[in-house]
């Protein structure tokens, strides 16, 4: 490949910031995918090599308006099939792959996993918001409770563990933050924050924001069980520090050309339901994937490998129409029910 001198594109070295409202998650990442790109600046993104195009990278903070409306995916901005997608959300919501982490047996594997970073923090937070909202009930007039404090946050960072040179690939989300607010109506509102380090806008965004728009569900969920009360589902806001376009992305997939397409044409023409992308291409459900997905797993648990094919599944005898899968997949991880003690840093 002819050397470039990409130089002249670096601009003044200043990271821009940018901010995007949309209000589904597929305009999102249509929205934030032009935005990078046309304000991003150029730099060597991750896995650059000696005459590739620079890349685009920004600071850019995305709010979804209404998280739960449809449509939710968006291409190009996904990489993995209707499987995959359901795998990924559980395995944040339910810690589904924990064990993947590498070890001597399996160096090949993760050096962590989200769900085990947060998992343990998760019942003081609601501890947390119980307090504040048995507190304050009944005060100034309330009829409720205000759990309005600005701490009911959990973090994935692990310095020992993250900032030295054996970890490769440190983890790219860092926090989550739970508000909940009144509305005008004195409705109880719940809305979600989350900060990353860094993120692959093209490939990782839009399948990132389904599997944390999911937590903040079970989040509502738990937290109307837990209060007594129905919560409305607020605004997801997503904040990375970096959010970056391949220099690959240019030379290998025509990203230029995908950027005026998308122009054109705006989202909704590229824009799928979540529902109707578990299908593909098993033709599946979210009910029939999370049957293929448990009976992968215990599969894998019987030694017969990792993401066992329907076929071969069916062949060591599993009836994928009628396997059972958890009950808590439907619902919060039992996990979430446990009393807060520090014993359970120490499991």
């Amino acid at each position: 490949m002819e050397k470039k001198d990409n130089n002249f594109l670096r601009g003044d070295g200043k990271i821009p910031t940018i901010s995007i409202e949309a209000e589904n998650l597929a305009e999102a990442t249509h929205k934030a995918i032009i935005a990078c790109h046309d304000y991003g600046c150029r730099i060597e993104t991750p896995k650059h090599k000696p005459g590739m195009s620079l890349g685009y990278d920004a600071d850019i903070i995305v709010r979804v308006n209404n998280p739960d409306a449809e449509p939710k995916i968006y291409f190009p901005g996904i990489h993995d099939d209707g499987r995959g997608v359901m795998q990924y959300i559980l395995e944040v919501t339910h810690g589904i792959h924990n064990h993947w982490k590498k070890c001597d047996e399996h160096p090949e594997w993760w050096g962590y996993t989200y769900n085990e970073r947060i998992v343990k923090q998760l019942p003081f937070v609601f501890q947390r918001i119980k307090a504040d909202w048995d507190e304050k009930i009944g005060q100034w007039g309330d009829v409720i409770g205000r759990p309005s404090g600005r701490d009911y946050q959990f973090t994935t960072w692990r310095a020992e563990e993250d900032i030295i040179l054996e970890q490769e690939d440190p983890p790219c989300w860092q926090r989550g933050q739970i508000r909940l607010l009144l509305d005008k109506d004195g409705s109880l509102v719940i809305d979600y924050t989350t900060d990353w380090r860094s993120r692959d806008l093209l490939k990782a965004w839009n399948e990132n924001n389904n599997g944390q728009i999911e937590l903040m569900k079970l989040f509502r969920d738990k937290l109307s069980d837990m209060l007594d009360v129905p919560i409305k589902l607020g605004t997801y806001i997503d904040r990375s520090s970096s959010l970056h376009l391949y220099g690959l992305y240019i030379d290998r997939d025509g990203l230029e050309k995908q950027i005026e397409q998308m122009k054109k044409e705006g989202y909704e023409k590229k824009s799928m339901s979540l529902d109707d992308y578990f299908t593909i291409p098993s033709g599946r459900d979210g009910d029939g994937l999370k049957r293929l997905i448990s009976a992968q797993s215990i599969a894998e648990h019987m030694g017969h490998g990792l993401n066992q094919s329907e076929e071969r599944l069916e062949k060591l005898g599993f009836n994928l129409e009628k396997w059972a899968y958890p009950e808590e997949w439907n619902s919060w991880p039992k996990e979430w029910d446990l009393e807060p003690s520090p014993e359970l840093f120490n499991k």
